[in-house]
């Protein structure tokens, strides 16, 4: 294994990515350099490239995930677009992804029945709405319909809640509002049986 280019980060100019027969391998302080020896244009020994790579950059990536997890539960895909920013090697992101997965520090299907519980809480929404929402997020569509599906809670109800608080409980409405107010929930991810099982909620007297 030859170093092919030793280059200062921009984000960190007291780092230094170190280039591996071409390719982006880790980075490190400028004193580790020195420490290590690592010249461009001369070999890295193998043993010294797996003490870097597991005692340096492996804990280096699982601190950096753990400080972001600090502030607040996150995504595996969030998880990682943060390693990524970083600029830490594919090969050392995959060992810290196994080891936060492994321990429970990230859990996809644990974030999403949190982050629906929360939604519906302070602004609900339909399933739709919701479904796409933990899509963005990276959340797997077949975990995001399996929290859906285990969520308990009724849809047609909230709509209806959002009708009354739309229409301050007037339902004389032309057809040019009831277009408008049929908009605004389908924005909200309601579908039309929804829509129509809020409105006779609402009409009925039930919400």
């Amino acid at each position: 294994m030859l170093v092919t280019a030793i280059i200062p980060q921009k984000k960190d100019p007291a780092k230094r990515n170190i280039f591996i027969d071409g390719e982006f391998a880790f980075s490190l302080i400028a004193q580790d350099v020195l420490y290590f020896k690592l010249r461009e244009g001369e070999p890295i020994p193998q043993e010294t490239y797996d003490t870097i790579q597991d005692n340096l950059i492996y804990i280096q990536a699982q601190d950096t995930a753990l400080h972001y997890l600090g502030y607040k539960m996150r995504t595996e895909a969030e998880l990682r677009r943060k390693l990524t920013e970083k600029e830490f090697a594919p090969q050392v992101i995959e060992k810290a992804m196994d080891f936060l997965c492994r321990y429970g520090y990230c859990d996809d299907k644990v974030y999403a029945k949190s982050f629906v519980k929360e939604r519906l809480r302070l602004k609900p929404k339909g399933a739709y709405a919701l479904k796409m929402e933990l899509r963005q997020k990276g959340i797997s569509e077949k975990i995001a319909e399996e929290v859906l599906a285990e969520t308990d809670w009724n849809e047609a109800e909230d709509a209806a809640r959002w009708i009354l608080k739309k229409t301050r409980g007037n339902l004389e409405l032309d057809e040019k509002e009831k277009q408008r107010l049929y908009g605004f929930l389908q924005r909200k991810g309601y579908r039309w049986d929804t829509i129509r099982e809020a409105m006779a909620l609402v009409e009925a007297g039930e919400v």
